[in-house]
């Protein structure tokens, strides 16, 4: 897959290293969905709110495409020491690979999505294009970032939950295995 040049990648290799020129991603994906439904909603919404003089309708299309642009990924990129998940504009958020705990693909009924553990005990969920070679990718850049440690958080998600203290165990009501493919 060819290496797409933006601001972001550019600002994140220039945060890692300053000196040096930017360094490409191992490997980057787009969402599965191309097309925003809800920013082009919104969008409608703002126009009418503004034809008809209703600031109400204005107001609310122009929050829920904001918050749409805000929240929903552009780019999925795999450096050799984080993920960066792209956002809108000015929006881009690093996952470093030690706060990832666990990875796993779950086949839904609207499509292949990767969960991810953190070591917190957030969960993420990404819906990548090609949501398989993705995972494989990411777990090579985990294995190779653990040197040859990494089993897809066998292992390393129970060692961070132990090195957690109770109030920061985040939606875990019991100490039963919860594999909801929410």
């Amino acid at each position: 897959m060819g290496f797409l040049v933006s601001g972001c990648v550019l600002k994140y290799s220039a945060m890692q290293n300053p000196q040096q020129a930017p360094e490409p991603p191992l490997y980057w994906d787009t969402p599965g969905t191309k097309f925003n439904f809800t920013i082009v909603f919104a969008l409608v919404v703002t126009l009418i709110g503004f034809m008809q003089v209703n600031p109400f309708l204005f107001i609310l299309g122009v929050g829920v495409a904001t918050y749409s642009w805000l929240t929903n990924a552009k780019q999925y990129l795999i450096y050799p020491d984080a993920l960066v998940i792209v956002y809108g504009r000015p929006r881009v958020k690093t996952y470093p690979f030690d706060t990832i705990a666990h990875l796993e693909l779950l086949s839904l009924p609207m499509g292949d999505r990767l969960r991810l553990r953190m070591t917190d005990g957030r969960r993420m969920m990404l819906k990548t294009r090609d949501a398989e070679n993705f995972r494989i990718q990411l777990d090579a850049a985990l294995d190779a970032f653990y040197g040859g440690d990494w089993k897809s958080g066998q292992g390393q998600e129970e060692e961070a939950r132990q090195q957690r203290p109770p109030e920061n165990q985040l939606g875990e009501s019991s100490g039963e295995n919860d594999d909801v493919p929410y």
